[in-house]
């Protein structure tokens, strides 16, 4: 768990159409999963003095415990767990969306720096830790305030760097090829006999 004693502030995020448009102003993008890739929070923060700092901006409501440790993020878990069973919020930062580097400093004292991603992983109780899953940079954001925890990831989040929609249309794109070339020769063939 990470310590924070800051107090609270209203949620300031600010919309953004990619992280990677938040991250070429100069802004740090905020990214919160469970250990399954599905996302809690998705979004660009414009005040980032701390780690705590970018969660609230971005509209990450942040739960203490008695001790000022860090215990849910967006009410999850709701309530804070009473007694420490294994599962915290990782921290985590990244410049591309793909390597996370474990935050060495408590939220309150991180320092995260412009163009950056500060990200924030929950781990399932037979796990000792989780790493969030990749984040595309291009995809567009889903509405991550109406979004609930699930057993899928939200278009932002990937575990391919490559994107699978991609993959699909070059896949379709292929098919539809050889389908082509196989109705000319079928074409060809048959007027040759005629």
């Amino acid at each position: 768990m990470l310590a924070s004693g800051a107090a609270s502030a209203s949620a300031q995020g600010l919309p953004a159409a990619t992280p990677q448009d938040c991250l070429k102003a100069g802004n740090v993008w905020v990214y919160v999963t469970y250990s399954d890739g599905s996302v809690v929070a998705n979004s660009c923060a414009t005040d980032f003095g701390t780690g705590e700092a970018a969660l609230k901006s971005a509209g990450v409501d942040v739960g203490k415990d008695a001790k000022g440790m860090i215990c849910s993020l967006d009410k999850k878990p709701n309530p804070c767990p009473a007694k420490f069973n294994g599962q915290y919020w990782n921290y985590y930062t990244s410049t591309d969306g793909k390597t996370f580097t474990y935050s060495q400093k408590a939220a309150d004292q991180s320092k995260p720096v412009k163009g950056s991603i500060e990200a924030w992983c929950y781990n399932k109780a037979s796990e000792k830790s989780c790493t969030p899953k990749t984040l595309s940079l291009t995809a567009e954001v889903p509405d991550a305030s109406s979004s609930t925890p699930s057993s899928s990831a939200s278009p932002a989040a990937s575990s391919d760097s490559g994107g699978s929609s991609s993959s699909t249309a070059w896949g379709v794109g292929i098919v539809a090829a050889v389908i082509v070339i196989g109705v000319v020769v079928y074409l060809v063939v048959r007027r040759r006999r005629n």
